[in-house]
């Protein structure tokens, strides 16, 4: 069975991963060399690769894969899901130096949820790490934004997304007309995993 090319061409080390800003590409290197990282809020829009970032620098610190309890938490808005899996999964022992949790599209939980998380990630700060990705930061709370070191990602330039796309094509021996993915491009910017 054929690979995603999504997930194929999905980087897995920070230097294949393409940064806007250098600052925040330093930062993570520092965390990768420290083995430790704070709890993150990772903002921007979709498709520019909040979650990939966030595998990357698991990876690359070396958190094992059940020390990773990974949410959807577009799926799971309510606080049931806070109390039947999160807490359980956190007050389990880490294997290696803490548990992490990833919590995708965490603007989409509900004020209830997120009143009830900013308790918890402070209960267990020392052995469990929280990274939540959002596309509208203004949609989480105050108060889990003051728990959260935060990062906002700029979109890609238009030129180096089309590159990207067309670097894909020709690893993968597709053959494309440059003025058509230019505007295949143009309609899906700047979700890059949407074009993928």
């Amino acid at each position: 069975m054929k690979e995603l090319w999504t997930e194929k061409y999905r980087p897995g080390t920070v230097d294949g991963y393409v940064f806007r800003d250098e600052a925040q590409k330093k930062q993570i290197k520092a965390w990768i060399k420290e083995g430790s990282i704070p709890h993150l809020l990772l903002s921007g829009g979709p498709g520019i690769g909040k979650t990939t970032l966030a595998k990357i620098l698991l990876n690359e610190i070396g958190i094992p894969d059940y020390d990773i309890l990974e949410v959807n938490a577009s799926r799971e808005t309510g606080i049931d899901f806070i109390r039947d899996k999160i807490i359980p999964f956190i007050s389990m022992i880490p294997f290696g130096p803490f548990k992490v949790v990833l919590l995708d599209e965490a603007d989409r939980l509900s004020q209830h949820a997120q009143d009830s998380l900013k308790g918890i990630i402070e209960e267990y700060s020392s052995f469990a790490r929280f990274i939540l990705t959002c596309n509208s930061p203004n949609r989480v709370t105050p108060p889990l934004h003051s728990r959260c070191q935060q990062m906002h990602f700029a979109n890609i330039d238009q030129t180096e997304f089309t590159a990207r796309v067309a670097t894909i094509l020709i690893e993968e021996n597709v053959q494309f007309d440059l003025e058509i993915l230019d505007t295949y491009v143009k309609t899906v910017f700047p979700d890059l995993r949407k074009c993928i």
